[in-house]
């Protein structure tokens, strides 16, 4: 590596890290302020609080560290064209491309680790949060955020179960069915109140079975009665309680492909596994953006940067929350609301580098 390329590279990363202290630290102290009547009212133990906020921080890095790769182009190099050490660069036959390459493939770098650091940290950090949430601050709340109404699936027998609602708390299904099919022939149907997980199985109470056998219909009621053949466990129907970010990659990936087995619409999730992806990457999108927009000489100072920091990230991730909403309710297609800020926000770059290195 050139001496030019660690000096560009030690100016970024110094901003760069007071930066994102700076955000994690605002963050952690407005939550705390916000949430402190909660912690009293529910007489939550600081060691809890604490582990809160550590479960918290993985969530928090991810999502303020484009604001600081933001924040830290537009302040070095912000800085180097105020003194004149582009213009100097320059002069000595380095181009504006050559002098932020190190930024860039740096910022790309940056990308993929936010990435594997998604993928692989924040989901069981998150997952860990949630849990404590619902054991210590949302104690009246618990039994219906565990709740989960309409439930339609499709289990490794090829059956189809439904329920009006799913106890995730207690792991009971209320007004429950399942059905066979051969093709589209109904085999086999029944029809209970309650289905409860007990001892490692399936109890089926108050319900009504019904065999199809050409054209004949045998008919049997019962109190109780237990499922065969147990590998549908309540987490089957529990997962669907975790949130996006609670997910891997993959486990969203294995989610949406039951969703779509079980005829639901995918397209809602879609737009969140897509968003795994593009969202890490825009700490080099948004470094794209930011570098060439700084390069010019202005007698702006740093409150200027980090007003424009502000905006740019605000207009970004407006446009990504947009996009996101309208790609979930069908609107544009999941992928495109996925990437769509970071084409345009790379196309804004690249025209900003073209036009400022001319």
């Amino acid at each position: 590596m050139r001496v030019l390329d660690r000096y560009i590279l030690r100016r970024f990363c110094f901003v760069l890290f007071f930066s994102l202290i700076a955000f994690i630290c605002i963050f952690l102290i407005v939550d705390s302020i916000e949430r402190l009547d909660v912690y009293i009212g529910e007489k939550v133990p600081g060691l809890i609080v604490l582990k809160l906020y550590v479960y918290y921080l993985p969530y928090i890095v991810i999502l303020t560290l484009p604001v600081a790769m933001l924040l830290a182009s537009l302040f070095s190099v912000g800085n180097m064209a105020r003194q004149n050490e582009i213009v100097a660069m320059s002069a000595s036959g380095v181009s504006l491309y050559r002098t932020l390459a190190p930024l860039l493939v740096f910022a790309f770098l940056i990308s993929i680790v936010a990435y594997y650091f998604s993928e692989y940290v924040v989901p069981q950090a998150s997952s860990s949060r949630a849990l404590l949430i619902d054991h210590y601050v949302e104690k009246k709340r618990e039994s219906h955020r565990k709740r989960i109404n309409n439930v339609f699936m499709r289990d490794d027998r090829n059956r189809l179960i439904s329920m009006r609602y799913f106890d995730a708390a207690r792991n009971i299904g209320h007004h429950v069915s399942v059905r066979r099919f051969e093709g589209l022939e109904l085999l086999y149907r029944l029809d209970c109140r309650t289905m409860a997980w007990e001892d490692s199985g399936w109890v089926l109470r108050n319900g009504v079975e019904r065999i199809f056998d050409q054209g004949q219909e045998t008919v049997a009621l019962f109190e109780e009665k237990r499922l065969e053949d147990e590998n549908l466990r309540p987490q089957d129907f529990a997962k669907v309680l975790k949130q996006p970010e609670e997910m891997s990659y993959q486990e969203l990936t294995a989610f949406i492909e039951e969703v779509r087995q079980n005829g639901g619409d995918e397209s809602h999730w879609l737009v969140d596994l897509y968003l795994k992806l593009s969202i890490p990457f825009a700490n080099f999108i948004i470094v794209l953006f930011g570098a060439p927009l700084a390069s010019p000489k202005r007698r702006s100072g740093g409150a200027t940067g980090f007003g424009l920091s502000l905006i740019i990230c605000f207009v970004y991730f407006g446009l990504v929350k947009i996009c996101q909403s309208f790609g979930q309710n069908g609107v544009l297609p999941p992928l495109f609301a996925a990437w769509s800020p970071n084409g345009l926000f790379a196309l804004g770059g690249l025209l900003i580098l073209l036009r400022t290195q001319k």
